[in-house]
């Protein structure tokens, strides 16, 4: 379990049959539970692209893992709690490029020739629509490229905060202003069927040409004709 103590102590993952989690009403405590694993078709698609990059880590240059490393010393992440913290050349590596995949992008074996991350700007609206699909407005977003969008299960009115479970709905190529329409694939789609007046959310998160992971975004649509 990771701890922050201080006057608002800060717990992250889990001890014993005890987890650390959080809601809209902050930080609380549950007993664990054992995940469900459905070992979906998609679920092993994304497990593979995450084999594949581990096995791409491996036959790099020693001049590319070194771009690699010099990429995260200037590209600090967030942890659970928050926190920035630097991570290693390689999990950058792995990260960025089993994002790719799984979006339907190549592999990049030369790390990004800026540091930091791409955004998504500042996202305005997401639709979902019953005969459209998925279409996302933002503003200046640089995270123009490859895209994931993933979509939960039909929720109530009264459910403001939601952090999954998810399931990829689409893979569209994103540009400054969001997408215009994405099908949703529901091959694999576990949340499905998409009906009208479904309320769900929306997770989208997207990456830049060279390869800078974005930030992602959770917002809610009700479902449109």
């Amino acid at each position: 379990m990771l701890i922050r103590s201080g006057m608002g102590m800060q717990l992250s993952g889990s001890v014993g049959g005890v987890v650390a989690s959080r809601n809209a009403g902050g930080a609380y405590l549950r007993n664990r539970t054992v995940p469900v694993n459905p070992n979906s078709v998609r679920q092993q698609a994304a497990r593979a692209a995450f084999a594949a990059v581990a096995i791409g880590w491996r036959a790099l240059t020693a001049a590319q893992r070194a771009g690699w490393d010099s990429y995260a010393v200037e590209t600090p992440v967030l942890n659970r709690l928050g926190e920035s913290i630097t991570i290693s050349g390689s999990a950058h590596y792995i990260r960025t490029n089993a994002f790719r995949l799984n979006a339907g992008a190549a592999e990049l074996p030369a790390a990004p020739n800026i540091p930091g991350l791409s955004t998504l700007g500042a996202f305005e609206s997401v639709t979902v629509s019953v005969a459209d699909g998925v279409s996302f407005v933002t503003v200046d977003a640089t995270a123009v490229g490859p895209g994931l969008v993933q979509i939960g299960p039909p929720v109530s009115a009264g459910v403001s905060f939601f952090k999954g479970p998810f399931s990829l709905a689409a893979t569209p190529t994103l540009t400054d202003v969001g997408f215009a329409t994405a099908p949703i694939d529901v091959a694999g789609f576990r949340w499905g069927p998409i009906s009208i007046f479904q309320r769900r959310f929306v997770r989208i998160a997207g990456s830049d040409a060279a390869g800078r992971l974005s930030n992602s975004v959770i917002l809610v649509a009700v479902v449109e004709a």
